[in-house]
């Protein structure tokens, strides 16, 4: 396919179908360039998102290649951008820290409400939609007349998940921001709605409760609630340290600890027993291995939760933007 470079003239000069052969890029003003109110999906105040614009910035001012946005005039006038959002908070910051940008390439889009909505879902432009936004996506979809099964072949996704992003969109607020909040993940959420309905945000936060008193942080649907099974390298070493101290028992000393669990447990602490010191080494093998298995568990929940997201402290969701 052939590209035009054209200056900026009117978007409705010529017909621009999909069999065209030739895709004009405009060249125009990029403070012409606006973002339609409640179009886009992306949670600006997501750090992910934050660092993506800045990223964009970065190239805007080192002068390296950025794609072309696809914009959009309305009947005022006024040109908004479809796809491209992120490079266009990039460019605006670029600019305000002094970048010369007289004109940057845009291409027009001429489509529907519905097909703007599937082609920011499409994109493969950027940084990837979180599982909310792509759910509210789904969700404004169906407000345009689209069926789960339309948008699952829109989306090359299943019905049923599709089906899921919907319920979770429709969610109470309260679910809605422990996902937000990566506290809880958007599978577990979507079961306990399926599961519990109305209900789901209690259940959800009894279940965050029980799992950080277990030392996890995130709530998933695939980590059961009881706690985390050891590593099995560690549960071998363990048992063979194990194995080995009771294979260097000798039989009077079994006899001897057979007799001895018989007694109360407060004489049994005021007995003293000899044994050999393979026994002794054996065993303190094993309680090596557990100590070092504790102390692994405890770096990594350490690790987790220096890398946990700021809680962004369960946001009123009419306050949260709607736009991605």
């Amino acid at each position: 396919m052939a590209f035009v470079i054209k200056p900026l003239q009117s978007f409705t000069a010529e017909a621009q179908g999909q069999n065209n052969d030739k895709l004009y890029l405009y060249q125009i003003d990029p403070l012409l360039i606006e973002e339609e109110d409640g179009f886009n999906l992306r949670y600006y105040e997501n750090p992910k998102v934050a660092e993506h614009i800045e990223a964009f910035c970065e190239s805007f001012l080192r002068g390296r290649y950025v794609p072309p946005m696809v914009v959009r005039a309305l009947e005022d006038g006024r040109i908004v951008v479809i796809e491209g959002h992120c490079r266009r908070r990039g460019l605006r910051m670029a600019i305000a820290r002094g970048a010369s940008i007289p004109r940057v390439s845009v291409i027009p889009f001429r489509g529907n409400d519905a097909e703007r909505v599937e082609l920011m879902l499409r994109s493969a432009q950027g940084l990837k939609l979180e599982a909310l936004d792509v759910a509210r996506g789904y969700l404004r979809l169906s407000h345009l007349g689209f069926s789960p099964s339309a948008i699952a072949a829109s989306q090359s996704k299943t019905v049923a998940r599709v089906e899921q992003f919907l319920l979770l969109a429709r969610a109470d607020p309260q679910v809605q921001a422990l996902v937000r909040g990566n506290h809880v993940s958007p599978d577990a959420a979507i079961e306990a709605l399926l599961t519990h309905g109305d209900a789901a945000a209690p259940v959800l936060n009894q279940k965050l409760d029980e799992a950080r008193r277990e030392g996890r942080l995130r709530l998933t649907r695939t980590v059961k609630t009881t706690k985390s099974r050891p590593p099995r390298k560690t549960v071998e070493k363990v048992f063979a340290g194990v194995e080995a101290a009771m294979g260097a028992l000798p039989l009077e000393l079994r006899r001897q600890v057979a007799r001895l669990r018989k007694l109360p447990e407060a004489e049994r602490s005021a007995r003293m027993v000899e044994v050999s010191a393979q026994l002794l080494v054996s065993l303190a093998q094993a309680g090596r291995e557990i100590e070092r298995m504790q102390a692994r568990r405890a770096r990594r929940l350490a690790k987790l939760e220096a890398a946990q997201p700021p809680d962004p402290a369960s946001p009123d969701p009419a306050s949260m933007p709607t736009e991605a």
